[in-house]
């Protein structure tokens, strides 16, 4: 589907004299249809499932996610190692209290390492089944602001932010369906936000859209993108 502010925006690039790619074009497209579409909607169904053969590969689960970012990362001694276990972590997402005796390094790389062993399916189709159950076909990177947030240490790790919002995903579908963590550790943080907006509804209370995000995201790519065209035409010339 094409968005008509990314299509205008393209045009606008072309009519300046530089030459974005479509590569350019696909990113500021799919940024756009998030800020068309919103956050929370999607045209696929969730939890979303990539297979690699015969192996499934869920989208990830509030304990994917702390499993792996609290405990997984920490042992893990180079990225393809990380890589793997994070696919162990989305091969395993749904299965309640799965991740409780893994704590270890010992347990991680014997259970992960047994794991892999059996996998009948290439480390590629395995890497791209993962992408997909993480985050759908939809990969476009925003670009980031140039100077940090001033609310956040500039050195905050990838991992951390990531059980940042964990943690608040997980406050939040507890106080709103009045439940204890153990009772949704096994959910996908967009089934939760969903269930905490049909809570929402059922209270009466409205429902609001955060698209000053999607807007900056989608600004941010363009300011990106139409800067590299620039220096590439001056360079050119």
């Amino acid at each position: 589907m094409v968005c008509e502010l990314a299509k205008g925006d393209f045009e606008g690039l072309r009519a300046q004299g530089l030459n974005p790619t479509l590569e350019d074009f696909d990113r500021l497209n799919q940024l756009a249809l998030r800020l068309k579409d919103g956050a929370e909607t999607t045209c696929a169904n969730f939890p979303r499932i990539g297979w690699a053969g015969d192996i499934p590969f869920f989208e990830p689960t509030v304990q994917a996610f702390a499993w792996y970012h609290s405990i997984a990362v920490r042992v893990a001694a180079n990225t393809d190692t990380e890589d793997t276990f994070w696919a162990f972590a989305l091969a395993h997402a749904r299965e309640p209290h799965f991740f409780d005796a893994l704590t270890t390094p010992e347990e991680i790389e014997k259970a992960v390492g047994e794991w892999a062993s059996k996998l009948p399916a290439t480390r590629d189709e395995v890497l791209r089944a993962v992408r997909y159950a993480a985050r759908g076909f939809d990969d476009a990177d925003p670009a980031k602001p140039d100077d940090p947030n001033p609310r956040h240490r500039a050195d905050k790790t990838a991992a951390a932010s990531n059980l940042e919002r964990v943690e608040r995903v997980i406050a939040k579908a507890c106080a709103a369906l009045h439940v204890a963590p153990d009772a949704i550790m096994h959910e996908t943080p967009t089934r939760l936000d969903r269930l905490c907006e049909a809570a929402a509804v059922e209270l009466g209370k409205p429902m609001t859209r955060d698209e000053a995000q999607l807007r900056a995201d989608y600004d941010l790519t363009l300011r990106e993108i139409t800067l590299r065209l620039q220096r590439e035409k001056e360079e050119r010339t």
